[in-house]
């Protein structure tokens, strides 16, 4: 993760297919660790579902990067960055990961 990088798609890509979600999302306001090879970097996550997040992180990431998120209850989990608009960051877990293992979602009611 290139923290210096500006948030931009990455060139020769196409802009991200936005379809409707498929998944429930939790809304939290969590803050965790958003760690690369290279370095970490303090989130806050806004929301969560099986397959990815959305969080504030004040730092640009690189568009494409991939990524591990510490989730309590579950641990490290690997995603890859899909998007960055200003504070506003999203990634999509390259497997799923189980809502009801998550200590920040196990006892609230899915979205």
């Amino acid at each position: 993760m290139d923290l210096n990088y500006p948030g931009r798609a990455i060139e020769g890509e196409e802009a991200p297919d936005y379809r409707p979600r498929r998944s429930q999302r939790v809304s939290l306001n969590q803050t965790t660790q958003l760690r690369s090879t290279e370095s970490a970097v303090e989130i806050v996550v806004c929301d969560l579902s099986t397959s990815g997040f959305l969080a504030e992180c004040l730092r640009p990431v690189l568009i494409g990067s991939y990524v591990s998120l510490d989730v309590p209850g579950i641990g490290p989990v690997h995603a890859q960055v899909r998007w960055q608009v200003g504070t506003k960051m999203g990634a999509k877990f390259l497997e799923p990961i189980s809502l009801h293992r998550c200590d920040w979602t196990a006892a609230r009611p899915l979205a």
